[in-house]
């Protein structure tokens, strides 16, 4: 407890000299408020996906920046702004997060060293050894540190006691990792007993972990990240002696040095403020007006407690450090004991709370919405290069709609606005009753619709009995007495994808969704005009495909078609049983699979490849804010009769992700064909984000290329043949796709490459 009450008065202390110090540079100008508050952002977002306390510590991070955010807009100075940041910092309890003072800011802004650089061997008092590991800036030492250091170990020898001075104000960062790299090389000529040093441990991301799917395919975790420890034999005669290391408030404090201090086997002597921001990893993050702050990255399992702590001195002749180190050297070696790593406790996932019962939050939790989403999307988005809109302008953007927001629907709308900023087919919304009333979220109609020669037209009915005479070919003009063109116009603001024609799609899908058990009109005619009012019920039970039969069956010209929308993982063998002796197989990729493209792979691997798509995912930890870990994912094998015809695979709009992710499978087996208009272009497992008033964020969570590295997101699976259904073909019962298909296949039909979107 008192350790901590004087911290705070230290922290206290030093945001008050902030303002009074004379090293103080010029003075900036306060950033407006919107600046500051995007500021706060950025620094909230680092320490809740980096710092490691965030992994384990039972820590109401989002209440620390809920009452933040009004300090943060109402301050009028940078000591009232430096202040409101670090009470939200305080929350961590963690001395290295925290705002810097100004001349932690500034490398090598003194002349020199606060105490002359001496040479690096020299003797005090007759038998103490001073290695004043500063002189590094000298060749000469450093090479005798780094290739002989056993020149040392004479001098050592007949030391009484050793000072190894690591003060660093003044010299220039390279230097600091020169002394640190001597360090190294000399620490076991002053061991008189092995050292067992511990590893350093940060937080690592492997993409983003769901927070309410339940798991995903994606493979998404958080986990500690522990280097290993080292053991240290001593390579001196063995006799304990006192040895003092000398610190300021610049050192890299090494955590060799440090478990010397933790296994009685060193003292450490600091000069000015030191914490283990001085041993474990940092970063910083701009606030304006001159501030910055430091967040931990890393942590130890061993305490930084010096034994004397002077204060930080301007440069003279006299030097009370090395006097007191002397001091300390006068008295008597401790026996060394065996260093005890503290127990760090284990990570301990825990989701982002939904606050559920927010339906329309407060402002400051509207705020913290927006930070929320713009700080996941900004780490773990892996698709972010290929956005067209600026997620980094987000924060700037959307704060005034996010305050301003009146009621729930706004702010339901305003999340639902800015989620299509993230320019992707899986990108949707759910959770929150406004953006049900709208549309935005929902089940959708019992049938299913295309846009086609720029209206929409039925192309299946699901279930007959949810939408009593409805059939195909049905061109729809409105839904509930409004045009359906004027319903996707106003969901345009609040729907997206990753391109036009499937912005499209989506968008009329979502114009006929409603909530479960809900009905609705539509306005239809039919090829002869005829127009009519049919009424349907929404309910997921309806959209169940029904049953007709097997999902394969043989066309003409001993051609086989399989419906892969329709088809399961236990039919594939019987299907092509069937069809070995066919000259092709159209795939009918039209829709999402059942999980086959595993099963089918292998029966159609006549390359024998081994690979079959490409594979990356954000990393976040200590090193990496922008990391990725890549990998190729295999083709499955299994001991199965190649099938050695001809294969197609038809695609549009309505292929998405797994669809995609069947034709990466195919087009890798045996290469083959594509035949239609592009896919949805979106894939790679998804993952989801909550924000307040329980609304689930869903996106993207790999990046995923053809195996050959060539883009797919966005792009989509483009077609070799291009083909696209008309009005005219549905209303006469046509498929014009299949019907190219098989033409194609007899060899009366030119591959064309149809890499626009039409």
């Amino acid at each position: 407890m008192l350790r901590t009450l004087l911290t705070s008065l230290a922290l206290a202390l030093g945001l008050v000299a902030f303002t009074a110090s004379a090293a103080e540079p010029t003075p900036q100008a306060l950033p407006s408020r919107e600046e500051r508050l995007e500021s706060l952002a950025r620094l909230w977002g680092q320490v809740r996906y980096r710092h490691p306390a965030l992994a384990y510590k039972n820590l109401d991070w989002d209440a620390a920046l809920v009452a933040a955010i009004p300090r943060v807009e109402s301050a009028k100075d940078r000591a009232a702004y430096a202040a409101a940041v670090q009470d939200m910092l305080e929350e961590l309890k963690d001395p290295t997060t925290r705002i810097l003072r100004p001349d932690e800011q500034q490398e090598g802004s003194q002349k020199g060293p606060s105490a002359p650089v001496r040479e690096l061997r020299s003797w005090e008092a007759k038998d103490v050894l001073v290695l004043d590991l500063r002189a590094v800036k000298d060749p000469a030492v450093m090479a005798t540190l780094r290739g002989k250091p056993e020149e040392l170990r004479p001098d050592i020898s007949k030391a009484k006691a050793v000072i190894v001075d690591l003060r660093a104000r003044g010299l220039e960062s390279n230097a600091v990792w020169s002394m640190s790299t001597a360090l190294g090389r000399l620490l076991p000529y002053l061991l008189s007993e092995e050292l067992q040093v511990p590893g350093e441990r940060t937080v690592f991301h492997s993409g983003f972990r769901p927070q309410s799917l339940g798991g995903t395919s994606g493979g998404y975790t958080t986990s500690f990240l522990t280097t290993a420890g080292e053991e240290i034999s001593p390579k001196g005669d063995g006799k304990a002696r006192p040895v003092i290391f000398l610190l300021d408030d610049k050192s890299y404090l090494d955590a060799r040095a440090l478990t010397m201090k933790a296994q009685g086997l060193a003292q450490l002597v600091t000069e000015g403020r030191l914490d283990d921001g001085a041993v474990v990893e940092t970063t910083q993050v701009e606030l304006g007006a001159g501030l910055t702050a430091s967040v931990r990255l890393s942590e130890l399992g061993i305490p930084m407690r010096a034994d004397a702590v002077l204060p930080k001195r301007a440069r003279s002749d006299k030097d009370e450090t090395l006097q007191k180190a002397l001091d300390l050297a006068k008295k008597p070696a401790k026996k060394g004991k065996a260093a005890r790593e503290a127990e760090l406790p284990p990570a301990r996932w825990q989701a982002d709370r939904k606050y559920e019962d927010m339906l329309y939050p407060s402002r400051e939790y509207r705020l913290l919405a927006l930070f929320r989403a713009w700080n996941v999307i900004h780490f773990f988005y892996p698709y972010k290069h290929l956005l067209t809109r600026d997620w980094d302008g987000a924060l700037t953007t959307f704060l005034p709609k996010f305050e301003k927001a009146k009621d729930a629907a706004e702010y339901a709308l305003a999340v639902a606005e800015l989620s299509t900023l993230v320019q992707d087919g899986h990108t949707n919304l759910r959770g929150h009753p406004e953006l049900e009333k709208r549309g935005i979220t929902g089940v959708n109609a019992p049938f299913e619709a295309m846009e086609l020669d720029g209206v929409a037209v039925v192309m299946n009915v699901w279930n007959a009995e949810a939408a009593p005479g409805l059939v195909r070919g049905h061109v729809i003009d409105t839904i509930d007495g409004k045009p359906v063109a004027e319903r996707m116009k106003a969901l345009e603001p609040y729907v997206t994808a990753s391109h036009p024609v499937h912005l499209r799609h989506r968008l009329l899908a979502k114009a006929l969704a409603g909530p479960e058990g809900s009905q609705a009109t539509l306005g239809v005619h039919d090829a002869g005009g005829q127009t009519k009012q049919v009424r349907f019920t929404r309910s997921i039970q309806s959209l169940q495909k029904p049953k007709q039969g097997e999902p394969y069956r043989m066309l003409a010209d001993n051609t086989g078609y399989v419906d892969l929308t329709r088809l399961q993982t236990s039919e594939v063998a019987a299907m092509f049983e069937k069809f070995k002796g066919t000259r092709a197989i159209i795939f009918d990729m039209r829709g999402y699979p059942n999980g086959t493209a595993w099963t089918i792979a292998p029966y159609l691997n006549t390359r024998k490849a081994r690979h079959a798509a490409v594979f990356e995912r954000n990393v976040v930890s200590a090193a990496e804010t922008n990391g990725r870990y890549k990998f190729i994912q295999e083709l499955p094998k299994a001991d199965v009769p190649l099938y050695r015809g001809r294969t197609v695979m038809l695609i549009d709009e309505r292929a998405i992700s797994q669809s995609e992710h069947t034709g990466l499978f195919f087009e890798a087996a045996n290469g083959t064909t594509f035949i239609g208009s592009p896919s949805a272009g979106a894939n790679g497992d998804i993952t989801d984000m909550v924000l307040p008033g329980g609304i689930s964020m869903i996106f993207t969570g790999h990046d995923v290329r053809h195996v050959d590295g060539r883009q797919l997101q966005r792009v989509g699976l483009r077609p070799q043949l291009y083909v696209r259904p008309t009005l005219q073909g549905i209303q006469a019962g046509k498929d014009e796709v299949l019907d190219k298909a098989l033409e194609y296949l007899k060899g009366n039909s030119a591959a064309v490459a149809g890499d626009s979107f039409r």
